[in-house]
């Protein structure tokens, strides 16, 4: 029998980013799964968006009546599932798209965790900059010791927040009494001091999409608020067509999610 998996979606705005990241997972779902989207108060159309295609994607939702974070939607959930009510939990911000070409992705991660018994989480979101973290500031030490199982790249971390494969068990015991507002690297932390390892995989299984739509005016309020940063239309259109970065990013986009998904996020190229 396939282990219960829970895939749990956290969105806020970027109405956009939440719908690739549904079109996206929906097409890698593995069997014996569930999708539940948390959105934390989005008034960009978003919750409507997900009330019109619930039954399409097979969703199921939480609309709390504040922005609790990360942390505080996580805690939420627990209210709704006891610690045996799955095996794993996939847990995505709205911008962590799970790549769709790889239909086996659940399958290479349990490799992992019949290999190590006492593994607790898998990080599964690859860095254009790989061996960085928060923001790509913090350069991971732990990166030049990996190692590779069946062609996939990993090494032990506890630098990573989202984008996680965790143990259901542990993960809803840690977050029934989670006492802080982001997840960061306590998490991780919290879980090595239990025993258990964490691992993240090298480049992973999903981008983090905000990375290379980080100028996408339509985004502009929120990207002002998390990295002071901000464009104007002109201004993006005309970086979009002199930069050679910025053809690449759209161009990898493309062609790891489709041109469905590169029109949510640029449609006015």
């Amino acid at each position: 029998m396939n282990p219960k998996l829970l895939i749990y979606i956290v969105s806020y705005q970027r109405k956009e980013y939440t719908q690739g990241n549904i079109i996206s997972i929906s097409k890698i779902k593995p069997k014996n799964s569930q999708i539940i989207v948390c959105d934390n108060g989005s008034t960009d159309g978003t919750r409507e968006w997900l009330e019109e295609n619930q039954e399409k994607y097979d969703l199921g939702l939480i609309f709390p009546e504040e922005n609790l974070r990360v942390g505080g939607a996580w805690t939420l959930l627990t209210n709704y599932f006891n610690e045996d009510s799955f095996d794993y939990i996939l847990l995505l911000d709205n911008d962590h798209w799970m790549i769709p070409t790889n239909p086996n992705w659940f399958n290479e991660c349990l490799e992992l965790y019949k290999k190590y018994p006492n593994l607790g989480s898998l990080g599964l979101l690859g860095r254009r900059k790989p061996g960085w973290f928060g923001n790509q500031t913090i350069q991971d030490q732990n990166f030049k010791n990996r190692k590779t199982l069946n062609n996939q790249e990993y090494y032990s971390t506890i630098f990573y927040a989202g984008c996680r494969l965790d143990k259901f068990s542990l993960w809803h015991q840690t977050m029934k009494e989670w006492p802080h507002q982001f997840i960061g690297d306590k998490i991780g932390r919290h879980y090595q001091s239990l025993g258990y390892d964490t691992i993240k995989l090298n480049p992973g299984h999903a981008l983090d999409i905000s990375q290379y739509t980080f100028d996408n005016p339509n985004h502009e309020e929120y990207n002002k608020w998390f990295f002071q940063k901000e464009r104007t239309m002109e201004l993006h259109r005309k970086k979009m067509e002199r930069t050679p970065k910025n053809k690449e990013r759209i161009q990898t986009i493309k062609e790891k999610f489709g041109k469905e998904c590169l029109d949510l996020l640029f449609p006015n190229l």
